[in-house]
């Protein structure tokens, strides 16, 4: 384990470690394959490595080594492969990009590629990982475990604190290839070992998993009437399409009644409460979604 700060920085921990292991057991592979709407940093290189389309021209020329590829379209994945490739990265759900889940069978397939060709499989669990998606962290829906994982978000319950794990046999960094101001700083790791201990002490995960099933009851229960589609997700990472683009303003006008949530994309509203929610705040929560909708939907 390697302690940083944000997100981004375990992400870009993680890069490294991939290349230095393609440095050394793959002939120099470098290249690193994601998924088209994936977000993993706002670090150069963590920007490289993100599929948004948007970011595409921004602050060029970007990191090289990174390839991205439809998710869930293992055909695509394994064409990207090449003796340049290291690893592959992949959020189990793509938060950023509007709430898209791994397939089972898709990650799956995955770990056996990975297996076969002795690439790396990152998972980046900063948005999914300490009981977010129903269980403490969301690979475990799948069966398999990654080489590499990150985690943030959770971890420090609102303090910035952020996690690269690996593997022992990926125990390859020499002293002074990885390193930060702030790493594993003694309030950090006090606040960390704290959260971690309530989350596990107060079984959070089963609490979003039932939360979630809730929320997402609730959701379904209204969906005719505003015409909302592809109500996703797993625990109390959840989204919803619209039936117009005008996300933001809707986001907008929640958090002026106190509702806090977000519209990665224009038709898009994500929902993600706190881990301790009950069912009293989801009702809450509904009838400030409804009110909102009612007025940005024109529902008579």
């Amino acid at each position: 384990m390697f302690f940083i700060n944000s997100g981004s920085e375990a992400n870009e921990g993680a890069i490294k470690l991939a290349r230095k292991y393609g440095e050394k057991y793959l002939n120099g592979a470098y290249e690193i394959i994601t998924t088209i709407n994936s977000f993993h940093g706002r670090t150069l290189a963590t920007m490289s490595a993100t599929g948004k389309k948007i970011w595409d021209k921004l602050y060029e020329p970007k990191v090289p080594g990174f390839k991205h590829v439809p998710l869930n379209d293992i055909d695509a994945l394994k064409q990207a492969i090449t003796p340049k490739t290291c690893a592959i990265m992949l959020e189990p759900i793509q938060g950023e990009g509007g709430v898209n889940e791994a397939s089972t069978d898709y990650f799956k397939a995955i770990k056996h590629l990975c297996d076969e060709n002795n690439l790396l499989l990152i998972v980046d669990e900063v948005q999914t990982g300490l009981g977010r998606t129903g269980k403490m962290f969301a690979y475990e829906y799948y069966g398999i475990e990654p080489d590499i994982m990150t985690l943030a978000k959770g971890i420090g319950g609102g303090y910035p604190l952020s996690a690269l794990l690996a593997k022992e046999k990926l125990n390859i960094f020499e002293a002074g290839d990885q390193g930060g101001t702030y790493s594993a700083q003694p309030l950090g790791m006090a606040v960390g070992s704290a959260v971690v201990k309530e989350i596990i002490s107060k079984n959070l995960s089963k609490n979003a998993k039932l939360q979630g099933e809730y929320l997402t009851s609730k959701l379904e229960e209204i969906s005719s009437k505003y015409k909302l589609k592809n109500i996703r997700g797993k625990g109390l990472l959840i989204a919803f399409d619209l039936p117009t683009e005008n996300g933001s303003e809707i986001v907008s006008e929640c958090l002026k009644e106190g509702l806090l949530i977000n519209s990665p994309r224009p038709s898009i509203i994500r929902l993600m409460p706190p881990l301790i929610v009950t069912e009293k705040d989801t009702d809450n929560m509904i009838s400030i979604l409804c009110k909102v909708l009612d007025e940005k939907l024109n529902i008579n």
